[in-house]
């Protein structure tokens, strides 16, 4: 019996260009879109959508897609590596759902942009099999997809590859909890991933590994815990590295406090409350680093939240260096918004003395062509 489900089809134009542009680690989104709870045995296709445009009620589900063109870490280097993101919505946050537990499934088509005509089919290049998850909202299980879904020597077999076009279909099929059975055996593994780690963080009983600090401190942890949720700290202590043998690490070029919130986060989810800027700045720079998604843009977003006159400049060049739209959008606004105020301040002139020839160009001419900016300034 063919399930029932909801498809948005994402369009990414000369999707070579981005190739080149987003180096291993770098991603960008869809835009947002809904799919709604239920529809009464019928199958749904929407293609190019958003949150604007998209018809949707309070009880429908928030979602993005998320890209990175060369890979999530270094093991998915020349792949394309892709995940379905939920968002919570204002009804889920007002009725404290904290997930949601989904079936989908992924699939890339290629249109060579070169050929102009409305003819054009595009071309199946991979379909994978349908996955099914809970997704959490606080950052721990937020996505979910394929590290390694295609090689990007499928797309481009040869350097003359001509430019092309991808579309990234999802479906999300309906709610498919089975009565008095219980759930399934992939959401029982998928409970286990996702067991709780909170009440180890900090207790020293199963401690298997130490961090040393030039600052003299140190911390203990639990390999496993942080194997399980960073591919980073999976490949230092797995045994791929030489400190995989050891059970003291020293850890160099890195704060102490940005490195225990970053370890808090592995064991629970979270971002500390109350943090300042500049350890939200280092958290999110090396998070980064260890790869460790989540966190980076729960710290990107707690930044935009303490966004004034005196840290705007540090937000968007941080938006520029690791090709965050979140940051970089939100620095880029605040600047045009407050040009007359700031264009004549030390920010400025650091941002001006960044070397971002072309990005610094067009934050010059959106502030220009901004009607607000222009009537204050006459």
């Amino acid at each position: 019996m063919e399930e029932n489900y909801f498809a948005f089809t994402w369009k990414i134009n000369c999707f070579n260009e981005l190739v080149v542009r987003h180096p291993n680690g770098s991603f960008f989104y869809s835009d947002r879109f809904w799919s709604p709870r239920g529809q009464g045995g019928k199958s749904i296709n929407i293609n190019v959508v958003n949150e604007q445009n998209s018809s949707h009620n309070n009880t429908g589900y928030l979602w993005r897609l998320k890209m990175f063109p060369n890979g999530v870490d270094k093991k998915s280097n020349d792949y394309i590596s892709l995940y379905l993101e939920a968002i919570q919505t204002h009804y889920e946050k007002q009725n404290n759902i904290t997930g949601r537990q989904k079936k989908f499934r992924l699939a890339l088509y290629r249109v060579d942009s070169n050929l102009q005509t409305t003819k054009q089919k595009p071309s199946l290049v991979i379909d994978r099999h349908t996955l099914e998850t809970k997704f959490e909202f606080n950052g721990v299980n937020a996505d979910y997809g394929f590290a390694r879904i295609i090689a990007l020597k499928e797309l481009f077999p040869s350097d003359n590859t001509p430019e092309i076009d991808l579309l990234v279909r999802t479906q999300i099929f309906e709610d498919t909890m089975t009565s008095g059975e219980g759930p399934s055996s992939m959401v029982i593994v998928n409970n286990i991933s996702l067991m709780p780690f909170e009440r180890y963080f900090g207790e020293e009983r199963f401690c298997d590994v130490e961090f040393i600090f030039d600052c003299g401190s140190s911390m203990k942890a639990h390999r496993v815990i942080l194997a399980a949720r960073s591919t980073y700290f999976e490949s230092m202590l797995g045994g791929e590295w030489l400190e995989g043998h050891m059970k003291t690490v020293t850890i160099k070029d890195m704060p102490f406090d940005a490195f225990r919130c970053i370890v808090h986060h592995l064991y629970t989810g979270k971002l500390e409350e109350g943090l300042t800027f500049e350890l939200l700045r280092d958290i999110y720079s090396k998070a980064d680093m260890l790869r460790v998604e989540q966190l980076s843009q729960m710290a990107a977003e707690r930044m935009v939240n303490l966004m004034n006159h005196e840290n705007w400049d540090q937000i968007l060049m941080l938006g520029w260096k690791y090709f965050d739209d979140r940051l970089k959008d939100a620095g880029q606004e605040f600047a045009v918004k407050h040009w007359i105020e700031i264009k004549d301040t030390d920010n400025m002139k650091q941002v001006m003395a960044s070397g971002h020839v072309d990005r610094i160009v067009e934050l010059v001419l959106q502030s220009f062509f901004t009607p607000n900016n222009a009537r204050i300034g006459e």
